[in-house]
């Protein structure tokens, strides 16, 4: 690169003290230099992406427990996600191999795998257990105990009480699902719209991103303590393995066409 080249970078490189960068005013071009900050976001698992084992699914066994009136269809996914009081976005590791140079002295390594790091999510329990009760039945449906009659039995009770029960690992595909983990921006009305009353056909979508774990399960139930003394908020925390995982992107901050439509109910943005 050219001297000339090299003026020309930094010439258009944007100068801030790092102090500014947590004032939302400073993003008026749209530049997008705002950090994002930890405390917004959103995780949803989708037990409705598992593969049916037997005229059985995942869906069907945690709903066993009655939660829902109309327990065969709902899904737990959709109450799990008001209570999940941690999440990580995933990361990623390449796992490399070595090969030296015998005669040229020289050292040189190459990619071999992909490793995905197993996420952990922390879910506040509710008074009725909820969230124990739907972790519990996904693990137990992992490795159910299989009663006498052939079939896993309606509650917990009955499966322990059988003599003739034993236990048989799901089919794979029968039991991981799909988790979305999202993290956003709170900014979901442009500065000019800030000061006026709330328009929905103003109001944009929220900068953020989404990952998508496909194909993931529970392995640990962290232990949660209880214990006398001040009252304090009963937390489960579970770790997943998963297959792999993608990320897509809602918007950025540059989309200045990205906005809720009200005559069509839906979020409309261009490609980028």
């Amino acid at each position: 690169m050219t001297r000339e080249s090299n003026l020309e970078v930094t010439k258009n490189r944007i100068y801030l003290p790092t102090s500014e960068l947590y004032r939302s005013s400073t993003n008026k071009t749209g530049s997008g230099i705002v950090p994002a900050f930890n405390n917004l976001y959103d995780v949803w698992i989708d037990f409705g992406s598992t593969v049916s084992q037997g005229g059985k699914s995942l869906l069907n066994f945690i709903n066993q427990h009655d939660f829902y009136e109309n327990k065969a269809t709902e899904n737990p996914g959709n109450y799990l996600a008001l209570f999940c009081s941690e999440a990580v976005l995933p990361g990623s590791q390449i796992q490399t191999s070595q090969v030296d140079g015998l005669r040229q002295g020289v050292s040189s390594s190459y990619a071999v795998y992909r490793r995905f790091p197993e996420v952990v999510l922390t879910y506040y329990s509710q008074k009725d257990y909820f969230t124990n009760e739907v972790f519990n039945a996904w693990m137990e449906y992992i490795s159910p105990t299989t009663i006498s009659s052939g079939g896993h039995g309606s509650s917990t009770r009955q499966r322990i009480s059988d003599t003739g029960a034993y236990k048989k690992l799901n089919y794979p595909l029968s039991y991981k699902c799909n988790i979305q983990i999202t993290a956003f921006s709170g900014d979901v009305l442009s500065e000019s719209s800030r000061l006026k009353p709330i328009n929905r056909s103003s109001a944009r979508i929220s900068n953020s991103i989404t990952y998508h774990l496909i194909r993931a399960f529970p392995i640990n139930i962290v232990a949660a303590p209880l214990a006398y003394g001040d009252a304090e908020l009963i937390k489960t925390a579970v770790t997943f393995k998963y297959d792999y995982y993608y990320t897509d992107r809602t918007s950025r901050s540059f989309d200045t066409d990205v906005i809720v439509r009200s005559d069509t109910g839906k979020n409309v943005r261009n490609p980028f």
